[in-house]
């Protein structure tokens, strides 16, 4: 089994099927959550790109630089996104008019793709399946969030009494 086969994000299909039944913000913030964390399937073309190089001692040898070529999709509308893929089946699904390879991706790099993408509007997941979207603006809204509570965080670590901490004494006797 190849191992972009076993990308599954079971658990992110069932949160938008609840948050569809039940649009609260409670179940948008599952789905966020969920999404966060998941691996997903991005399809590109890899091309190898040879080029001549020169080695620090000025010795010319020919070197690989494999460059990536993301699909794209737009909606009549709302623009141009990147195609994302919970599963293989729903990669599978997707009519493509030239072959393109899944590319295992994390949210994260997805959305820093999408950031660096001038002509993209955000990515969508499952396109053809849950169609659910995630914008430039709405990913700029989750990092916000993101950084606030990591600030949170380490503003409380760095105020926390001194008294919560743990007491731990070393003796120097070896007993």
């Amino acid at each position: 089994m190849a191992e972009e086969n076993i990308v599954r994000n079971d658990a992110l299909v069932e949160a938008v099927a609840k948050m569809r039944e039940n649009f609260v913000q409670e179940t948008q913030s599952n789905v966020i959550n969920i999404a966060l964390r998941g691996e997903y399937l991005v399809p590109a073309n890899i091309v190898k790109n040879t080029q001549l190089v020169q080695d620090k001692e000025n010795h010319l040898k020919f070197q690989d630089h494999p460059q990536a070529r993301f699909m794209l999709i737009k909606h009549k509308t709302n623009g141009t996104f990147f195609p994302v893929f919970t599963s293989r089946e729903e990669f599978d699904k997707l009519e493509k008019k030239e072959e393109f390879t899944a590319v295992k991706m994390k949210f994260g790099d997805i959305a820093a793709l999408t950031e660096q993408s001038p002509a993209v509007v955000g990515f969508v997941i499952d396109p053809v399946g849950m169609n659910l979207p995630f914008t430039k603006q709405m990913l700029a809204s989750i990092k916000e969030t993101l950084r606030k509570a990591r600030d949170a965080r380490q503003a409380a670590q760095s105020s926390a009494p001194a008294e919560a901490a743990p007491n731990i004494t070393v003796s120097g006797d070896g007993e």
